[in-house]
């Protein structure tokens, strides 16, 4: 529970979820900026880091695969897990170092106009609703099931 009786919030849970919301808090940030970079026009060289994107995202589903066929998962779940793992590393991994060339290369654009700001902002939210997400995934699936949302 994130509270404790008397309802104030436990040291232990900022020191077990601070690092993870941090460092998810950054990688959705850079991830955010490589969209901004790709749809400004301003991602020279993407097709040429392209195939290095691929291979990450294809050792993320191998590394998955394996390590789902160890554990409790088998079978399809197995597979569809590694198969989800690889998609969203191939785009974390490719939208967030555009999202740091893009830094690099734009530095007026991406700190001038606070665009970091407010990108910083989203992607902290995001972690945020990831984390109560995956801390309340049975009250989620239940209400998804019963309004079809």
């Amino acid at each position: 529970m994130a509270t404790s009786a008397n309802g104030y919030f436990e040291r232990d849970v900022l020191v077990q979820a601070g690092p993870l919301i941090g460092a998810t808090t950054l990688a959705l940030t850079a991830a955010f900026l490589g969209i901004v970079g790709i749809a400004s026009g301003n991602a020279g060289g993407l097709v040429g880091r392209l195939p290095l994107y691929v291979l990450a995202g294809s050792v993320g589903f191998v590394a998955a695969l394996l390590a789902a066929e160890h554990s409790q998962l088998y079978g399809r779940e197995a597979l569809v897990t590694a198969a989800g793992v690889g998609i969203v590393g191939f785009v974390m991994i490719g939208l967030g170092t555009e999202g740091i060339v893009y830094g690099m290369t734009h530095p007026d654009a991406v700190v001038a106009s606070h665009l970091s700001v407010y990108l910083l902002s989203a992607a902290m939210i995001a972690s945020g609703l990831g984390y109560w997400t995956v801390r309340n995934w049975r009250e989620v699936t239940a209400a998804v099931n019963t309004s079809g949302l």
